[in-house]
């Protein structure tokens, strides 16, 4: 009786022993696929960390048939061997070169004889050669910038002698009161600044090299000066964006130094709106330090229409609004897919099927592109809409299997969260399938400022929205930058009403 009860009791402390071996094993199990998540996540990182640094910057994506497309002669090396060593003959042909484009008729010309020495025009009888016509070239000569100096003198004028009544012509008009900088040479520094991307330490000694003394300083103070002048212009151009029926928006960092209560490193923002369906394409720059919903919110404060934009929070405060349809970007959803394809293995699989099927749906629109905006409409509900059915299922479905830290997880979580958005502009023809416009548009200001870097302050980072909106704007619709400038400087002096500034406006505009 009593070894039965120790035997029980050998039995009870054993099968104790198992359930906690089994305990500590399920948890040794789940702290190792916890670990070999983290693993999976830390290697996408590095991998990530590697392509940035070592790997090409565009998102180009092959998929599975184009590969094809370039590997056919080894997958098909079996069926093809006799003929690819049969001997093939190519027909003779003749390489064409690049035709110059012809030189401006409207520059100065200057033209140089070359005649022969007078011992070489006989024949090899002695008998006279006779001129029998010319062979002509060009060749381009540049000449550095040409200063010059225009003295104003304003005639004085006096009663009879005794007289203390005295007049004199009054004085022209200009952007910068009492300045030596008349309306082309303040268009050239803004142009070069913010068309050409050069700051203004290297005008500075372009100037030197021509003999003049403008410091930095000076320019940065003409630059603040006419933009305070140009305001007027720059809100009419944001009472014509905010007119339109669609408007996108993008941000980009920019750093000032000297902001109140703000540290010098401390990151601003330069929030970028824009019109891609437009016939007359606008883009607006403008200055905040804050990238929160406040400043979503005061941009399109009245706006009624499309808007897009990318998936950042700040944005879903203008949901609140009625009257906006929010539009997302596909740039932003597709760019989640890339990256995952550099990740695990199974995270690799599934994004290279999520970039299938955005490559098939960006080939519809560049069938569309030069479509009507209703037949762009009708060609997007015929062939792209069941593409994006077909793969928000496949996306819900996959999503269930992959961890939500993994590149891929967070691939699925934007596609799946902004899906409402991003097929939204199957809506009407004139949307846009992503933000590529106003990211295009951003450019221009970023490679300035890998030039210039930071602005010193808050004036001149509002100065710099200002001419960033007017070269960029003017570019956009084939207007030359400088020559709007100059004719925008010798003009604003004059303008009061709304009307001038709108008749401003319309020279960015490319409108006489």
């Amino acid at each position: 009786m009593e070894r039965a009860a120790n035997i029980f009791s050998d039995y009870e402390s054993l099968r104790t022993e198992n359930q906690s071996l089994k305990s500590v094993i399920e948890q040794s199990a789940q702290r190792i696929a916890l670990y070999n998540e983290e693993v999976s996540h830390l290697y996408e990182i590095i991998r990530k960390m590697k392509r940035e640094a070592f790997g090409p910057r565009r998102e180009r994506w092959e998929s599975n048939e184009q590969v094809l497309l370039f590997n056919e002669a080894e997958s098909c090396a079996a069926k093809q061997k006799a003929a690819l060593e049969s001997e093939v003959v190519v027909p003779a042909h003749t390489r064409k070169r690049g035709k110059r484009k012809p030189l401006p008729q409207n520059l100065p010309r200057e033209v140089v004889v070359i005649d022969l020495p007078e011992a070489e025009k006989v024949a090899p009888d002695g008998s006279p050669l006779r001129m029998m016509g010319e062979e002509v070239s060009e060749k381009l000569v540049f000449e550095p910038a040409v200063m010059k100096i225009v003295e104003y003198h304003r005639l004085k004028y006096g009663g009879v002698e005794g007289a203390d009544t005295v007049k004199i012509a009054a004085v022209p008009p200009c952007i910068i009161p009492k300045g030596i900088a008349t309306s082309s040479l303040l268009a050239q520094i803004v142009t070069s600044k913010f068309a050409d991307g050069l700051p203004l330490y290297r005008q500075e000694e372009q100037f030197e090299r021509l003999g003049i003394d403008i410091h930095r300083s000076t320019m940065g103070r003409w630059i603040i000066q006419a933009a305070q002048t140009c305001q007027g212009i720059w809100n009419a151009l944001e009472g014509r964006l905010m007119s339109e029926r669609y408007v996108t928006c993008d941000e980009t960092p920019v750093q000032v130094l000297k902001e109140k209560n703000r540290k010098a490193e401390s990151k601003s923002w330069m929030w970028v709106r824009a019109t891609p369906a437009a016939d007359k394409k606008i883009v607006l720059f403008d200055y905040d330090p804050s990238r929160s919903g406040d400043v979503a919110k005061k941009l399109f404060a009245e706006y009624q229409g499309c808007f897009q934009a990318d998936g950042y929070g700040a944005y879903n405060v203008l949901e609140q609004n009625a009257g906006i349809i929010r539009i997302g970007c596909n740039m932003h959803g597709r760019r989640k897919f890339f990256d995952a394809a550099e990740g695990s293995e199974k995270g690799q699989s599934l994004a290279t099927e999520g970039l299938d099927y955005y490559h098939k749906l960006y080939a519809i629109e560049k069938m569309a592109k030069e479509l009507s905006f209703s037949n762009r409409h009708a060609l997007r509900q015929k062939e792209a809409a069941p593409l994006w059915s077909a793969m928000h299922e496949w996306a819900l479905k996959s999503n269930e299997s992959v961890p939500p830290k993994s590149k891929i997880g967070k691939a699925f979580h934007y596609f799946l969260t902004e899906y409402e958005y991003l097929c939204g502009y199957l809506k009407d023809g004139c949307l846009e399938m992503d933000n590529g416009f106003t990211e295009r548009a951003i450019k221009y200001f970023a490679i300035g400022r890998k030039n210039w870097m930071f602005s010193d302050t808050v004036a001149g980072a509002n100065s710099s929205s200002i001419f960033y909106s007017f070269v960029v704007t003017a570019k956009l619709n084939g207007v030359d930058p400088y020559q709007a400038m100059k004719k925008i400087f010798g003009e604003v002096p004059l303008a009061t009403t709304a009307d001038d500034y709108d008749r401003l406006a319309d020279m960015l505009l490319g409108i006489t």
